[in-house]
């Protein structure tokens, strides 16, 4: 194995990371009076568009849910911002289990996908699950927002 040295007697490929790590340090090359670029107000329209995580008004917690019917998913879209990030929105099955964060959503199989969170709600079908009284559904779309624990038969 080869080992370049440079002239400060580092290997090159030190050197070379060194570089690469002082590159990246942004509040390093932020001269003294300045306002680093993570600080300062954003000006592109990216910076503008707003995050909404609109609350899931049904289910609820007293819902209870039959296998293979038609329920309606409902969200509030009352204080629903003019622009928003991504107005497309999916709708996941999960359930929580007690100690534990995993919202244990199935991602292979959404509950609906591609329609518009500014509707408020969206009419699914209840898949083949089996029984339990902690599932949750949780909206995504700008952001993702989890309805409370609820029962499917």
């Amino acid at each position: 194995m080869f080992s370049f040295l440079t002239s400060s007697g580092l290997p090159l490929a030190v050197l070379s990371s060194l570089a690469v790590v002082h590159a990246l340090c942004l509040p390093c090359q932020v001269g003294h009076g300045q306002t680093p670029l993570s600080f300062k107000t954003p000006s592109s329209p990216l910076s503008r568009r707003g995050v909404y995580s609109p609350p899931v008004t049904s289910p609820d917690a007293s819902t209870r849910w039959a296998r293979q019917t038609e329920v309606t998913v409902t969200w509030s879209i009352s204080d629903m911002p003019q622009s928003i990030t991504n107005p497309r929105g999916r709708l996941l099955l999960g359930y929580l289990e007690p100690g534990s964060s995993n919202e244990h959503l199935d991602l292979d199989h959404p509950l609906a996908e591609g329609f518009d969170i500014r509707d408020g709600h969206r009419t699914i079908r209840v898949p083949d699950v089996p029984p339990r009284d902690n599932y949750i559904v949780v909206l995504m779309g700008d952001s993702g927002n989890r309805s409370p624990e609820f029962t499917i038969e």
